[in-house]
């Protein structure tokens, strides 16, 4: 639904596709490069990716600051157990916090239609501590003890189960030294009048979901302000990457 309102919209979306540089002229950019050499012009680009995708294409010129920032920036990963439950071992169990370790588990079937009539999906994860490189089979244990605890006898009653070792959650990691929340990047590029930010990295507000769509909804507001037309165009010139 999201794409149909989009082309209704007049985007034009382009999936399988690269972008490799953007094009610059001073402090505008003019367009983006794609991997296979084609080019698209553009008034304006958003960069609407990771910190890592963000910091191949900004060119050395654009904003020394905003590059040195995204290359020292550490990303937030969890190890994630999922398992799929013909039922729910301990239904006043279903969302638990652990206060002494790093853990959290969700029964997620309770609140989306995730799971058929009477079974369970829980997700149970744990934080990693980005200073370390961690081991994955401990980090299983981990979980599975963790499940063994707060939902007893879960074994017996499994019908799949998924381990993700290493989950990106947070893109950016705020830090007492950054300045926390103020210190991730603004929405506005500082060396290029047209080139914005949108992600859960990007903006002093919110996390995950809620900073993204605070982002996209500053940087759209930002593209109005500076004169892009909010019509409907005949035919898309622009884009967003």
């Amino acid at each position: 639904s999201l794409q149909a309102r989009a082309t209704e919209a007049g985007a034009h979306i382009m999936s399988g596709t690269r972008v490799s540089e953007l094009i610059q002229r001073g402090e505008r950019i003019e367009g983006v490069r794609l991997a296979d050499g084609r080019s698209v012009a553009a008034r304006a680009v958003v960069l609407a990716t990771t910190p890592a995708e963000a910091l191949k294409v900004l060119d050395g010129d654009i904003c020394t600051s905003l590059r040195q920032t995204l290359a020292a920036s550490k990303s937030v990963r969890v190890a994630c157990l999922d398992v799929a439950l013909s039922c729910l071992p301990a239904p006043q169990h279903a969302i638990v916090f652990d206060l002494e370790q790093p853990r959290f588990l969700t029964t997620q079937s309770l609140f989306a239609q995730v799971a058929p009539e009477g079974g369970a999906l829980i997700h149970a994860f744990k934080q990693l501590d980005p200073a370390q490189p961690g081991d994955p089979q401990r980090d299983e244990r981990d979980l599975e003890e963790w499940l063994d605890r707060v939902q007893p006898g879960w074994r017996a009653v499994l019908v799949k189960r998924i381990f993700l070792p290493r989950i990106e959650a947070v893109s950016f990691l705020p830090t007492a030294h950054g300045g926390g929340l103020a210190g991730r990047p603004g929405v506005q590029v500082p060396g290029a009048s047209n080139l914005y930010l949108a992600g859960d990295w990007v903006g002093n507000a919110g996390y995950l979901a809620d900073a993204s769509l605070a982002s996209a909804r500053q940087a759209a507001h930002l593209l109005i302000q500076n004169g892009l037309p909010m019509q409907r165009p005949q035919r898309a010139t622009s884009g967003i990457y």
